[in-house]
């Protein structure tokens, strides 16, 4: 059995594909799984794949590429990986991005050694000119808290860490099939709420590629980014509901509702919606971090919530006629 599997969905990364393979292969981990998943790429992906695989012979026997007839997104890819992977922890990596030589042998090792479920890293953001240190959360003992502070940092995300594959089976946890922004939310949630032990390693091992704006997450229209925010964030709350612990994260929970729908507010004919989405989120607008809404979307919230609509629309109209 692999010590790990790592997925790879690949559409449309012809530019970036071979530094992501040859970050990949050059692991000093030697006992590894690579699944690459073409979802029916449209450019010489595969074709760049097979040339980087023929420069690292002792790794043709441990990849694996899946192909997909059409185009069916990146959670279906992760899922066909997931589906094929062996090894004894899962780890997901865009095709776009790359990781440092020895990234999986140290979360493994400390997997091991601690018996973890999670492993996860640092990261830095990659940009044209230069790179930034992302520092992730810090390990916490009370898992509540921790998932607590992981709800309200700004990236959640599945590929600075590895995932124990018999969590992810016992546990049914697999990608969503009908979104396709705040994937990542969806999943590493659950996979940080059933998982009995999380650690961190405390490197940046993983590189996060903010140039590439053809990606799928640059392409998406801004409506589809925010209903599939929404539909994420409702589902986790129900989610959260179903286990019976809802009290300890629904502050959190309203507080991501209430970032993600406070456009609403903009525009009068929405504000029905807005009251409609989840209307326990209104009891939390004024304990809510500026992080998610500033001082005057609170304040509009606020009105639009205690009776004060025809003053709202008077501002909102003073906003129009003042080009703000």
């Amino acid at each position: 059995m692999p010590k790990v599997s790592v997925i790879i969905p690949i559409y449309n990364v012809a530019n970036y594909i071979e530094r992501c393979a040859c970050s990949l292969f050059e692991q000093t981990l030697d006992d590894m799984e690579f699944i690459f998943v073409d979802d029916a790429s449209p450019d010489d992906s595969i074709q760049i794949l097979q040339e980087t695989l023929s420069l690292f012979p002792q790794r043709k026997s441990q990849v694996h590429i899946i192909h997909h007839s059409t185009n069916l997104g990146l959670t279906a890819a992760r899922n066909s990986g997931l589906e094929m992977a062996t090894g004894s922890f899962v780890a997901y990596c865009d095709s776009d991005d790359y990781v440092a030589s020895d990234m999986y042998k140290l979360l493994y090792e400390k997997a091991i050694q601690e018996k973890a479920d999670v492993i996860y890293c640092d990261f830095f953001m990659i940009y044209s000119s230069h790179n930034e240190y992302y520092s992730t959360l810090n390990e916490h003992k009370d898992k509540t808290v921790f998932l607590k502070q992981y709800l309200l940092q700004g990236w959640n995300v599945l590929w600075n860490m590895i995932i124990s594959r018999k969590l992810l089976l016992t546990n049914h946890l697999h990608s969503p099939k009908d979104i396709t922004f705040c994937e990542d939310f969806y999943l590493s949630v659950r996979v940080l709420f059933y998982a009995n032990r999380i650690l961190k390693v405390n490197k940046a091992l993983y590189y996060y590629n903010r140039v590439n704006v053809s990606s799928i997450v640059h392409s998406l229209y801004e409506k589809k980014k925010e209903n599939d925010e929404r539909k994420t964030y409702l589902d986790t709350i129900d989610f959260f509901d179903k286990n019976g612990v809802l009290t300890d994260f629904k502050k959190e929970m309203s507080w991501r509702i209430l970032k993600n729908k406070q456009n609403l507010l903009l525009n009068p004919i929405q504000h029905q919606e807005f009251m409609n989405i989840y209307p326990e989120s209104r009891k939390h607008i004024m304990s809510c971090p500026v992080s998610f809404c500033n001082r005057k979307m609170k304040c509009f919230m606020w009105m639009l919530t205690h009776h004060l609509r025809w003053p709202l629309l008077g501002i909102l109209y003073l906003r129009k006629i003042l080009g703000r």
